[in-house]
C-alpha cells in the first residue's frame, strides 16, 4: 500500500506552519519554515524526497491560489481549502498556529474538508480587476457623501442657495468650484484635496468601465455576457460579476450545486419529529449572491421587455431568450404569490434570485 503523507499548512507572514501525518503508521510530525516556498519546499524534501506522496492543503487566506500554484508546478498535490467549511471540534478551545495546521492535516486525511476551483491566473486576474471596480465605485459614493457632510456642517446648501434639488451634476460642480474660493483656508484646501480625490476616483472608475467592457466583448465572454444580459435586471457589469466569480459553470453538476456555492441554501433544524426552516446559509460567494438580489429589485413588477432590455437581446440567440423570458414569468408569479401571502420585500427578492441560479445555470451551460 503506497504511503501518503497528509500536509496541512497554516500560513501567515511571519512563518509557515507545517503538521505532516503519515496515513500508514500515524506518525505525527510538525516543522515550521519561513514564509517563502523554497524554503517549504527544501523542508518537505528534508522529510521525503519524493514531492508525489505529499498531499498538502491550506485554508483560504490573503495568500490566495499563488502558493498553490507554485507548489503544484514543483510536483507536489495542493488543495485550498474553503475556510467557511472547516468542521469544527466540540470542546476545542485551544487555538495556536500549530494546532490549526494539525487539525487541518487531520481532517484532509479523512476527506472532511471542502476544496476550492483554482483559476488559473489570467481568469483571476479578470475577476480582480471586476471586484476592484466595485471597491472605487463604493469610495466614489463614500467621497461624495463625505463632501456633502463637509459643507452642511459648514452651513453651505446649494439646494437653498441655487434652488436647484439635483446633486453633482455640471452645475453643481461648477457651483462647488467657485465656492471653494469664499472659504477660508483650511476649507478651502480640505475641499479642493477632496474634490481632487473625487476626481480621480471617477477617472479610475471610467477606465474600469472601459476595460471591462472590452473584456466582455471579446471571444472568452461574449457570448456569455449575451446570455445573461437577456435577464431583466442583468447589465453587462453584473454579467461579468456572475461570469469571472463562477468560471467554468460545467463543475456545477446541478442547479442545486450553483446555489449552494452562492450561499443559498435554506437552513434546517429538523430533530425529535419536529422540522423547522429558516432563511439562507450565507455560506459561500458573497459578491455573485448580492449582485443577481439586485438584479430581482423589479420581479414583482408585469413582465415587460423594455426599450433598454431589447437593445441588449439584439445579438442574443433565440432560445438563451426563452430561458431569460421564462425566469421573467416565473419570478414574477413567485413574488406575487409570496407578496399574497404578506412576507418580507426583502424575502421575497432573496427567494426570487435563489430561483434565478437556476436559470443563469440553465443559460450559462447552453452558452460554454
Amino acid at each position: 500500500m503506497k504511503t501518503i503523507l497528509y500536509v496541512g499548512l497554516d500560513v501567515d507572514d511571519k512563518a509557515f506552519h507545517v503538521t505532516i501525518i503519515n496515513s500508514l503508521s500515524g506518525e505525527l510530525t510538525y516543522l515550521k519554515s519561513r514564509p517563502n516556498l523554497s524554503h517549504l519546499k527544501e523542508k518537505l524534501l528534508q522529510y521525503h524526497s519524493n514531492p508525489t506522496v505529499f498531499k498538502i492543503c491550506y485554508e483560504s487566506t490573503y495568500i490566495g491560489f499563488s502558493l498553490c500554484r507554485k507548489l503544484r508546478s514543483e510536483g507536489f498535490e495542493c488543495d485550498v481549502i474553503a475556510s467557511g467549511l472547516i468542521p469544527e471540534t466540540a470542546g476545542h478551545k485551544v487555538k495556536t498556529d500549530r494546532t490549526d495546521s494539525e487539525k487541518l492535516a487531520k481532517f484532509y486525511m479523512k476527506d472532511l474538508l471542502t476544496p476550492l476551483n483554482i483559476p488559473n491566473e489570467e481568469d483571476e486576474a479578470e475577476r480582480d480587476l471586476v471586484r476592484s471596480r466595485s471597491l472605487v465605485s463604493k469610495q466614489v459614493v463614500k467621497t461624495k457623501n463625505h463632501i456633502q457632510s463637509l459643507l452642511r456642517r459648514h452651513g453651505i446648501d446649494y439646494r437653498d442657495e441655487e434652488k436647484s434639488l439635483n446633486l453633482w451634476t455640471d452645475k453643481y460642480r461648477k457651483w462647488l468650484y467657485g465656492k471653494t474660493s469664499s472659504l477660508n483656508e483650511s476649507l478651502n484646501l480640505n475641499l479642493n484635496l477632496l474634490l481632487s480625490q473625487l476626481e480621480f476616483l471617477e477617472s479610475s472608475l471610467k477606465t474600469y468601465n472601459q476595460k471591462i467592457e472590452e473584456l466582455a466583448s471579446s471571444p472568452k465572454y461574449k457570448t456569455k455576457v449575451e446570455a445573461l444580459v437577456a435577464y431583466r435586471g442583468i447589465e453587462t457589469l453584473t454579467a461579468m460579476k456572475v461570469i469571472t466569480e463562477l468560471g467554468d459553470i460545467k463543475r456545477f453538476s446541478h442547479p442545486r450545486k450553483l446555489m449552494s456555492f452562492l450561499g443559498f441554501d435554506i437552513r434546517e433544524y429538523s430533530s425529535g419529529g419536529k422540522e423547522r426552516k429558516f432563511g439562507i446559509t450565507k455560506y459561500g460567494n458573497k459578491v455573485v449572491r448580492t449582485a443577481l438580489v439586485e438584479a430581482t429589485q423589479r420581479c414583482s413588477t408585469p413582465p415587460k421587455v423594455s426599450y433598454k432590455l431589447k437593445h441588449r437581446r439584439k445579438e442574443t440567440p433565440v432560445e438563451l431568450v426563452l430561458v431569460a423570458d421564462k425566469c421573467m414569468q416565473r419570478l414574477y408569479n413567485k413574488s406575487k404569490r409570496l407578496l399574497a401571502r404578506e412576507k418580507n420585500r426583502n424575502k421575497v427578492k432573496v427567494a426570487c434570485a435563489r430561483e434565478m441560479c437556476g436559470f443563469i445555470w440553465e443559460s450559462l451551460m447552453k452558452a460554454s
